[in-house]
C-alpha cells in the first residue's frame, strides 16, 4: 500500500477501515499545510511592507524569521542575509536588548547608529515557562528625536525671552514703588516700562502666530489671494514706519493670485517688509517685487540693509536665531519673524530662497505653486 496515497479500493478488505482513516488523516494534513502556507504568506507580506525592522530569534540568536526593514537596518544600510546575530556582526547596541531579552526581560531604548535614532524594543519569547527567543522592533524615530529637541530648544528659548522684558519692567516698577526715582525720571522709567511690556506683547503674539502654524488645522479658510494687491496694503500699513527710518518702499510686477490663508499670507508678507525695513539702512529702500509665471506665483523682497554673514545665512529661519541681537532689541525684533514666514511658505507648498551680502543688502524670493 502507497501510505502517502492510500487507496481503499486497491487494498483488503481487512485494512479497508485503517486505509479510509489514512486518508483522512492526510486530507487533514494537507488543509493544515495549506492554512499553515497560507498564514506564512500572509505574515511575510505584511512585514515585509512595514517600514519598521522586525526580528525573531531563538535562545541561540538564530534568525527564526525577519524583514527587509530589519536587514537593512542591521546591515548598515544593505538588506544583507543573516542566520545568527552573533556570528553576523549584530551591531552592539542591539545585541545587547537581545540579550536582555533572552535573560526575560523587556528592553525599550533609543539609539544612534550611523546618524540615525532608532527605537529598539525586544520581548522575550515564553513557551512553556521558558524563554523561547526573542521579538525585536526597530522604528526610525530620527525626525521625533529632532522635534523633541527643537520643542525642549524652543522652551528655554521662550522662556528666556520672557524673562528678559519682564525682569526690566519689575525692576522699573520696584524702583518707582520704593520711591527711588527722581521725580524728573518719571517719565523715562514709565516709558522704558513701556517699550518692555511692548517687546513682550509682541513676542507673545509671534508664538500664538507660530502656534497657531504648527497646528496646520486652517483649511477651511483658503481663498484666492491676491499677492500684489496684498503686498500693496502692507506697505501702505508700514510706510509711516519707513518713513521714520528714511526707508523708500516701492512695489512693481503683476497681479498674482495664490489659493491660500489670507491671514498667514498676510503675516509672511508683513514680516518679510517689516524685516526689511528694520534691518536696512538710513536712506535705504526697500523694493517688492509680485510677477505671475506659468507654473507659479512669486514675491520678492529686496532691501539696500546691512545684509546677512554668510555663516548666519543656514539659520535666520530657526526660531529666536538672531545674528545681530544688539540691533534685534533696539529694534523690537523678537526673532520669530522668519520663522514664520517659513511656516507660512510651508504650510502653502511654496518655496522660500535668500540671498545676502554682509554690507549691501539681501533679497527673500518666496515661490507657490500656480493656482
Amino acid at each position: 500500500i502507497d501510505l502517502a496515497h492510500p487507496s481503499a479500493e486497491q487494498s483488503s478488505p481487512e485494512l479497508a477501515p485503517l486505509v479510509s482513516r489514512l486518508q483522512q488523516q492526510n486530507q487533514t494534513i494537507r488543509q493544515q499545510m495549506d492554512a499553515l502556507s497560507r498564514q506564512q504568506r500572509e505574515f511575510n507580506a505584511l512585514t515585509d511592507n512595514m517600514s519598521e525592522g522586525f526580528l525573531l530569534v531563538d535562545s541561540r540568536t538564530d534568525v527564526l524569521s525577519s524583514n527587509h526593514s530589519a536587514l537593512y537596518f542591521l546591515g548598515g544600510g544593505e538588506a544583507k542575509p543573516l542566520n545568527n546575530l552573533r556570528r553576523d556582526g549584530c551591531p552592539q547596541q542591539v545585541m545587547s536588548a537581545v540579550e536582555a531579552a533572552l535573560a526575560g526581560v523587556r528592553t525599550e531604548t533609543v539609539q544612534e547608529i550611523d546618524g540615525i535614532s532608532w527605537q529598539i524594543i525586544a520581548n522575550p519569547v515564553v513557551s512553556s515557562g521558558q524563554v523561547a527567543g526573542a521579538a525585536l522592533l526597530m522604528m526610525d524615530v530620527t525626525e521625533k528625536e529632532q522635534r523633541e529637541f527643537l520643542r525642549k530648544e524652543f522652551s528655554a528659548n521662550v522662556s528666556h525671552e520672557l524673562k528678559t522684558p519682564l525682569t526690566s519692567i519689575s525692576g522699573f516698577a520696584e524702583l518707582m514703588k520704593e520711591g527711588m526715582v527722581p521725580p524728573d525720571k518719571v517719565k523715562e522709567f514709565a516709558g522704558d516700562i513701556y517699550r518692555e511690556s511692548q517687546r513682550l506683547i509682541e513676542l507673545v503674539n509671534d508664538i500664538i502666530r507660530l502656534s497657531r502654524l504648527d497646528e496646520n488645522d486652517r483649511v477651511e479658510e483658503i481663498e484666492p489671494v491676491d499677492l500684489y494687491d496684498l503686498s500693496d496694503e502692507i506697505l501702505a500699513n508700514l510706510r509711516p514706519v519707513a518713513e521714520r527710518q528714511h526707508v523708500t518702499m516701492t512695489l512693481e510686477g503683476d497681479h498674482a493670485k495664490v489659493q491660500g490663508v489670507w491671514q498667514i499670507l498676510n503675516e509672511m508678507v508683513y514680516n518679510l517688509c517689516d524685516n526689511a525695513i528694520k534691518y536696512n539702512r538710513p536712506n535705504g529702500t526697500v523694493r517688492v517685487k509680485v510677477e505671475q509665471k506659468r507654473s507659479e506665483a512669486r514675491i520678492t523682497v529686496s532691501d539696500t540693509g546691512i545684509g546677512i554673514p554668510y555663516a548666519d545665512q543656514n539659520r535666520v529661519f530657526e526660531r529666536f536665531y538672531r545674528v545681530d541681537k544688539s540691533h534685534s532689541k533696539a529694534s523690537g525684533g523678537t526673532g520669530l519673524g522668519l520663522s514664520i514666514v517659513k511656516h507660512a511658505v510651508q504650510l502653502h507648498r511654496g518655496t522660500i530662497a535668500l540671498q545676502s551680502e554682509p554690507g549691501k543688502g539681501t533679497c527673500i524670493r518666496v515661490c507657490f505653486p500656480a493656482k
